[in-house]
């Protein structure tokens, strides 16, 4: 792994690999990602997790919308791949802002973990979500154990309803944070549901992930 400076972005793997943008969720760095993407990058993809927003007041208000993000996230894609194959990540509300990117650019695949509709918060208002892009079934990853972090009515299943070509893995024994590594993982799992094995969490995303990139059936590994 290499933290490459640019706001403590995380980049994972080799340039000359496929690439894989994943965007992090609501006031997470990018760091907290490691364990769970490090998997990604040795099955040979190179990730990249950017900062596309700042973690200031603005951000904790829900004064920054997520398009801005996605236009942003759609800048790095620029910069890091071109043309080249494509997949698009992200967590909680970096799953919306993939999705939002995604409508905008069409990548090879589309993974969002525990995605979260809305502008930011919990206490923020939630936008319709529009349907997935014509022919694109991502892969949806639903965390079993819901609460505040991922309300009912904002949570995996909008998505899922939203691509009904998708691919829904819920993993029941699961919290919103359990995929976090550090001090934002372990404070995340005390302000969120948790399930009972978060490095457990960890791996079996990470297969999920890597089946799904590489065209598989994702669902197989689980």
């Amino acid at each position: 792994m290499t933290v490459d400076g640019r706001d403590g972005w995380v980049d994972l793997g080799h340039p000359t690999d496929p690439c894989l943008l994943f965007v992090p969720g609501f006031m997470v760095p990018p760091a907290a990602y490691r364990t769970l993407l490090t998997p990604v990058a040795d099955a040979g993809y190179h990730v990249v997790v950017p900062s596309l927003a700042g973690h200031g007041p603005r951000m904790l208000l829900g004064r920054t919308p997520p398009e801005h993000e996605a236009a942003a996230a759609l800048d790095v894609i620029d910069t890091l791949v071109g043309a080249g194959w494509l997949a698009l990540a992200g967590h909680s509300r970096g799953g919306l802002v993939a999705w939002l990117a995604a409508a905008r650019r069409r990548p090879d695949r589309l993974v969002l973990v525990d995605p979260v509709a809305g502008g930011g918060p919990p206490w923020a208002d939630v936008a319709p979500l529009a349907e997935a892009p014509v022919g694109l079934a991502p892969l949806v990853i639903g965390c079993g154990l819901g609460g505040a972090c991922a309300p009912d009515e904002r949570n995996h299943e909008v998505f899922a309803a939203a691509a009904p070509s998708c691919t829904h893995a819920v993993l029941e024994d699961a919290g919103h944070a359990d995929m976090l590594d550090g001090r934002v993982g372990a404070v995340g799992r005390r302000v969120c549901r948790a399930g009972s094995d978060p490095a457990a969490v960890r791996d079996r995303i990470a297969r999920l992930l890597v089946a799904h990139l590489a065209g598989g059936a994702a669902t197989d590994v689980l």
